[in-house]
Order: structure tokens, then sequence, then C-alpha cells
């Protein structure tokens, strides 16, 4: 009986334990070798897992009641039964799982930060119900701001009077004049309507008479050529500087007298009041 040399060098037996594992093959490179396998990782060292404890906020049930909770809603089914419920009783069976599985997740809804939270929801629902049964506000559309008739008046005497005295020797110096006149005498009487009360008709015509008649003779004058004005003849034989004067004229009279009427109504006032404390303050002979 032969024996072969060399077959267990060509051929391992198999289920073989004992024999260490042959080691990984290696490249080499240069003169140090090179790992084929990654190195092992790291040691990291891990808290033990603890399980997550409710905080206060928490909605779910502690495991403490929800063992209350399970047994309290046994018992309800159970009674159900006994007591002819048998419809409650099949409710509360067949529901039993999803009611359990509400809970253990947000807590009972009548209890804890369910309550603030259903209580939140109910107003904003009763903010949402009354908003929408709110009648529609309805806008007051701004009163227009009237213009001031006396700074109106005032603005179209002051440009009257500007265009007068840049009319270029236009007017002739005797009207531009007048026109300074009717400034002087109108413009104090129109800052005393700001402060006095005054007559309507007297304010009327003060108002008109600055803002009117004397800005219109001017302009309705300055429209003309200067020889126009100068040399054409109308029916009366007179020229349209000859009217301009005469219109001038006629605003100065015109502002002498509403001068008077609101100094003779100031006048009124001041014996009115003479009046009133003769009466009051000076004493009779009986009281001697």
């Amino acid at each position: 009986m032969g024996v072969e040399l060399g077959k267990g060098d060509r051929e391992a037996p198999r289920g073989t334990t004992g024999q260490a594992p042959q080691p990984a093959p290696q490249v080499r490179t240069g003169a140090t070798p090179a790992r084929t396998t990654p190195p092992p990782a790291p040691y990291e060292k891990r808290e033990p897992s603890v399980p997550e404890q409710q905080g206060e906020n928490s909605r779910g049930l502690s495991p403490q009641a929800m063992g209350l909770f399970t047994a309290a809603w046994t018992a309800g089914w159970i009674v159900a039964f006994t007591q002819d419920l048998t419809a409650l009783g099949l409710i509360m069976l067949f529901m039993q799982g999803a009611v359990f599985a509400y809970v253990k997740t947000n807590g009972l809804p009548w209890a804890g930060a369910n309550r603030e939270a259903l209580r939140a929801r109910r107003l904003e629902r009763h903010r949402l119900r009354a908003q929408r049964h709110r009648p529609p506000a309805v806008e007051t559309p701004a009163a227009p701001v009237l213009p001031d008739p006396v700074s109106t008046a005032e603005r179209a005497l002051a440009g009257a009077v500007v265009r007068a005295e840049t009319s270029g020797g236009r007017m002739d110096a005797d009207a531009v004049e007048l026109v300074r006149e009717v400034d002087r005498l109108l413009r104090p009487l129109l800052a005393q309507l700001r402060t006095r009360e005054a007559d309507p008709q007297v304010r009327h015509d003060l108002e008109t008479l600055a803002g009117e008649h004397l800005p219109r003779t001017v302009d309705d004058y300055l429209v003309l050529p200067d020889d126009y004005a100068h040399e054409h003849r109308t029916a009366a034989g007179t020229t349209p500087a000859d009217e301009l004067r005469s219109q001038l004229l006629l605003l100065v009279e015109g502002c002498r007298q509403l001068r008077d009427a609101v100094l003779a109504r100031d006048v009124d006032r001041q014996q009115q009041q003479s009046r009133f404390l003769e009466a009051k303050f000076r004493r009779s002979d009986l009281d001697l």
C-alpha cells in the first residue's frame, strides 16, 4: 500500500477546524506591506438608551395613566354587556384599539394641554364666526377741504398788484397808483375778517372786490395792445386807458365805503360795551 506524498499540499481537507485562518494576501509596495481591507472603525462610547420621558407639555398619557384608562374602558364595555347594552358594548369593543392609540398619542381631549388647545380652537372659531357675521365697514368719505375765501381773495389781490407794477409802462403811473390804493384799503380789511365777525354782505363784497373786480379790471386792460389802449376812441370819445382810470376810481370809492361799514360796526360794538359797563359799574346817587 503506497502513500501519496504531496496530496495534502495540493488539496486541503474539508470541514477542518482548529487550523488558523490563512492571512489575507498582501500587496507589497516598496518595503511596507499595504492593506487591502479597510481598518476597523474607532471605538465610540455611546450613552445607554433611555426611554423618552414625557415633558410637561406632552399630550400623551403616562404608562400609569394609560393603564388606568385601559382598565376603565375594559370595565365599561363589560358592564355594558352585563346590563343588556349590547350595542354600546360592541361599539366600545370594536373602537378600543383606535381609542387606545389616540389617547396614548394625544392624551384625553378634556384634560391637560389638550384642554388649552381645545379652548384656543373654540375661541378661534368664535372669532371667525363673528367676523363672518360682522357687517362690512362703511368707509365715510372724507369731506373735501374747501379753500379759504379770504386767502383766495388775498392771493388774487396780490397777483393783480404784481401784474400792474410789472406791466412795463403799458399802464400809466396814476393807474398803477390807484391799484396800489385799492390794495392798501382792502388788505387790512381782509385781515380783520380772520379775527372779527363781520356782516355777511360786507364780507361778500370785500371778497368779491379783491378776488374778482380788481383782477378782471387789470387783466381786461393788459390784454389790449399798448397803442390801441392809448389811441383808440370809443363812442363816448374815451380811450381804454381812460376807462381803466375810471374803473379804478370806482373801485377805490367802493373800498372806502366798505372800510367805513367795517369800522362803523366796530364803533357800534364799542358803544355797546360802554353802555354795558356804565350800567354795571356806575352807582346812582341813591347808593351814596
